[in-house]
């Protein structure tokens, strides 16, 4: 779920980005001064979020003074160190400042003291407006995930009533087929019924549909309840989708294996809308 939360406190500015992940992965980029509180900040993430791949960055004004350290018994090392290759190789020229200042492990930065109080604040509200935009995200991908199960629960009432349709039907189109095949020759309508009986029961999707039913009834209910519903959706997808796939390989029906199709198309939607769902 894709999402942006900025949040400002002190001197701190925290910005937090949001997108598409299976599961929880927390990115931080931050400077080094803070890299002690990264388990902090990778807690703090995971009481809000779940899911979804959460990105911090944090920075300081630009108004604060940069300040440098300088490590004078390095400095004296290096100069002693110049003065003796100076005194040795018969070099004229002194070992002045100028050269010293091309040492650069001699300088390092000043790390700053760090307001921690105000940079979980500035956290804070980020990570509160990421949450908030990945909420009316979030809900537009319920409302549309909705409308794809009210398609399922259609095209599942229309494969019963072909079903229905395709039972009524079995042994009188059973009877045509084998009077086309043996001609006039007398057929046992005994015989006709027992095998229109095992086509049936071959062919039976009774479990399937019901099952069906059931899942659809699951989803809503967890569109409905569920905070974190992303993972209990793709679970209840995959099973539709294997119930699904069962239906077509018993289906006897052109029609019916036309709405499988249909449903299969809208599985694969509903699978990819549960990915980006905490």
């Amino acid at each position: 779920m894709t999402g942006y939360g900025m949040g400002m406190a002190g001197n701190f500015k925290v910005e937090t980005r949001s997108s598409n992940h299976r599961n929880l992965y927390v990115q931080i980029n931050v400077p080094s001064y803070l890299y002690y509180y990264e388990p902090e900040i990778r807690n703090l993430v995971k009481e809000t979020f779940h899911r979804g791949r959460i990105e911090i960055y944090t920075s300081k004004s630009e108004e604060d003074n940069i300040k440098l350290k300088i490590n004078k018994s390095l400095a004296r090392e290096y100069y002693s160190a110049l003065v003796s290759l100076k005194d040795e190789l018969s070099i004229s020229e002194d070992v002045g400042i100028n050269i010293l200042a091309l040492q650069k492990d001699i300088f390092s930065p000043e790390e700053p003291e760090v307001e921690i109080s105000a940079f979980r604040k500035a956290l804070e509200n980020a990570l509160e407006e990421l949450k908030k935009t990945r909420v009316q995200e979030g809900r537009n991908l319920i409302d549309d995930i909705s409308k794809r199960l009210n398609f399922l629960k259609e095209y599942l009432t229309r494969v019963e009533d072909g079903r229905k349709e395709f039972l009524a039907n079995t042994t009188k189109t059973l009877a045509e087929k084998l009077k086309t095949l043996l001609g006039n020759t007398q057929i046992d309508d005994t015989r006709i019924i027992q095998e229109a009986a095992i086509l049936a029961e071959r062919s039976d999707i009774t479990e399937e549909i019901v099952r069906i039913k059931s899942h659809l009834n699951h989803a809503k209910d967890i569109l409905g309840n569920s905070d974190i519903i992303g993972k209990k959706l793709d679970f209840l997808a995959q099973e539709l989708h294997r119930e699904v796939n069962t239906i077509s390989s018993k289906a006897n029906s052109a029609e019916i294996s036309t709405l499988i199709v249909e449903m299969k198309n809208e599985l694969e939607k509903i699978r990819e809308q549960t990915q980006n769902l905490q």
